[in-house]
C-alpha cells in the first residue's frame, strides 16, 4: 500500500488528494527529467550580441539562447575584454569563468568593426535578424552607421535591445557613454549598499556593503529578456520591431521596490537595518545549535505558532501585534529578538525544520486559519547548496565538457515548462571559433588581412 504524501493545505485533505498528488507528481516528473525531442520557445528566432566588456549582454544573450534561439555573438579579431574576467584567477583555456558560463549556446565569430567590409557583413546578418544585442557603449552602433535608426529602416520587424548604465536617452546617458558598465558602481548608483550590512557596526565598520553577486548584471539582463519577449508579443501582433533599452542602474533601482515608495511616502530616505525587516519579524537569520537558520514568521499566526515551537507562550502578551514587532526603532525589536535567539539556539537546524514541518501539517487542517504556519530552514552554505538533493532532481546544475579542458558544473536556467523547455547544449570558447559556418551560411565577406 502506498504511503499518503504529506499535504499543507484543508483544501487537498478530501478523497481525491491523493490521485491529484500523483498527476502532479507525474507531471513534475516530466518537466524535470529527459526533455527529449521538446524544442525550445524562441527556436528559429535569431540573435546578434554585440557587446564590448559588457556582462548584463552576455547573460542577456545566454537567456535567449537557453530558451531555444539562434544566438551569434559578435566580437572583434581581438576578442571580447569580457573574457579576461575571472574569480581568483582561474581560467578555462585562458577565458575567464563569467565569459565561459555565458556563451552557452552561442555561435563565436569575429567581425572587424573598424573595416568597411566587417560593417557590411553587420548589416547582412541584420537584415535577416529577429533581436540584436547592443552592449556596446551607447551610440557607438549607431555612428558606424549600424544603429537602431539604420538598422530599423532595413529590417522594420527588428527588435534592437540596449543595454548601458544610464540608457540612450538622458544628458547622464550622454555624457557618461564611456564609462564601462560594472555591477558595483550599478549598486552604488542605485543606493542599494547603503541599505546593506549591520547598522550597529561602530566605524569604520559601518562602511556601505555591496551584494555578494553581480546583482544589478543579472537583474538588468532579466529584465532586458523580458523586455524584448514583451516586444516580440507586439511584433506578432502588428509586425513591429522596437527599440528596448536597458539602463542598468534603472533594474536595481527597481527591485528594490517599496523601499522606494517607504522613502517618498515618508519624505526620508530608508537607513540600514540589518538582519530586521521593515515590514516582518521575525524574518531573518540565526544561529542554531549546529550554524545558521532562516526564521520567517511574520504575520500574527504565524508569530504565534512559532512561540509554540519554541515553547514561549511567555511572549504572546506584549508581542501579539505586528505592530508590536516592528519599529523604527531597532532597540525595541532587540529585546524580542534576544528571546527568539535564546531558544532557538537550543536545537539543531534539522530539530527546528522538522518541528516547523510537523506544526505546518497540523495547521493547514484548520479552517480558520487561525494557527499560522512559521517557517523555519536552514540557511546553506555554498558547498551545502551543491550537496542538496532537490537541485539535482531540477536539474540546477549542469556538466559540461570543455574542449581541451575537461568538466565544469554551471547553473541552468530556472523556469521548467513542461512543454517549451529551455536548455542549455553547448560551450565554447575559442575567438572566432564559428566562423568558417557562420560566414558560409549567411554569405558574409572575409575581411582582408591588414599589411
Amino acid at each position: 500500500m502506498k504511503k499518503k504524501q504529506q499535504v499543507f493545505s484543508k483544501h487537498m485533505t478530501g478523497k481525491k488528494t491523493q490521485e491529484r498528488l500523483e498527476q502532479f507528481n507525474n507531471l513534475l516528473a516530466e518537466m524535470m527529467g529527459s526533455i527529449g525531442g521538446k524544442k525550445g520557445a524562441l527556436e528559429q528566432i535569431r540573435v546578434l550580441e554585440i557587446g564590448h566588456a559588457n556582462f548584463p549582454g552576455l547573460v542577456c544573450g545566454a537567456m535567449l539562447g537557453e530558451m531555444g534561439a539562434d544566438v551569434i555573438k559578435i566580437e572583434p579579431p581581438q576578442g571580447d575584454p569580457a573574457r579576461e574576467a575571472t574569480h581568483h584567477g582561474c581560467y578555462i583555456r585562458g577565458v575567464g569563468i563569467p565569459f565561459v558560463m555565458e556563451s552557452r549556446n552561442k555561435l563565436l565569430i569575429t567581425i572587424d568593426f573598424e573595416d568597411e567590409q566587417g560593417i557590411g557583413n553587420i548589416k547582412k546578418l541584420a537584415e535577416k535578424a529577429d533581436i540584436l544585442i547592443d552592449a556596446m557603449k551607447p551610440g557607438y552602433l549607431d555612428e558606424l552607421g549600424i544603429g537602431y535608426r539604420q538598422l530599423s529602416a532595413v529590417n522594420p520587424g527588428l527588435i534592437y535591445a540596449s543595454v548601458s548604465p544610464y540608457g540612450h536617452y538622458t544628458k547622464k546617458g550622454r555624457d557618461f557613454r564611456n564609462m564601462p558598465d560594472t555591477d558595483i558602481t550599478a549598486q552604488s548608483e542605485a543606493g542599494y549598499p547603503a541599505l546593506t550590512g549591520d547598522p550597529k557596526a561602530p566605524e569604520p565598520y559601518n562602511y556601505p556593503v555591496r551584494a555578494g553577486v553581480w546583482a544589478a548584471t543579472y537583474m538588468s539582463a532579466a529584465l532586458c529578456v523580458a523586455g524584448i519577449m514583451t516586444a516580440l508579443l507586439h511584433r506578432d501582433r502588428t509586425g513591429e520591431g522596437q527599440m528596448v533599452d536597458m539602463a542598468t542602474y534603472d533594474a536595481i533601482s527597481a527591485w528594490q521596490g517599496f523601499s522606494h515608495v517607504w522613502g517618498f511616502t515618508n519624505e526620508k530616505p530608508r537607513t540600514r537595518v540589518g538582519n530586521y525587516d521593515w515590514c516582518l519579524f521575525p524574518y531573518g537569520y540565526y544561529q542554531a545549535k549546529d550554524g545558521y537558520v532562516t526564521v520567517a514568521a511574520g504575520s500574527d499566526a504565524d508569530f504565534r505558532g512559532l512561540l509554540k515551537i519554541l515553547g514561549r507562550w511567555d511572549l504572546e502578551d506584549d508581542w501579539r501585534f505586528l505592530f508590536d514587532r516592528i519599529a523604527d526603532d531597532p532597540e525595541k525589536m532587540d529585546v524580542l529578538e534576544k528571546e527568539v535567539k535564546k531558544e532557538l539556539v537550543k536545537h539543531t537546524r534539522k530539530e527546528l525544520a522538522e518541528k516547523t514541518l510537523a506544526y505546518g501539517a497540523k495547521a493547514a487542517r484548520d479552517k480558520l486559519r487561525s494557527k499560522g504556519f512559521p517557517i523555519v530552514v536552514a540557511t546553506l552554505t555554498p558547498r551545502e547548496v551543491l550537496e542538496e538533493k532537490h537541485w539535482k532532481i531540477r536539474n540546477s546544475f549542469l556538466e559540461f565538457d570543455i574542449k581541451d579542458h575537461g568538466k565544469i558544473t554551471i547553473p541552468s536556467l530556472p523556469p521548467r515548462m513542461s512543454e517549451s523547455p529551455s536548455k542549455a547544449e553547448w560551450i565554447k570558447t575559442g575567438i572566432g571559433e564559428d566562423n568558417d559556418e557562420v560566414y558560409e551560411k549567411y554569405g558574409l565577406t572575409l575581411t582582408k588581412k591588414k599589411e
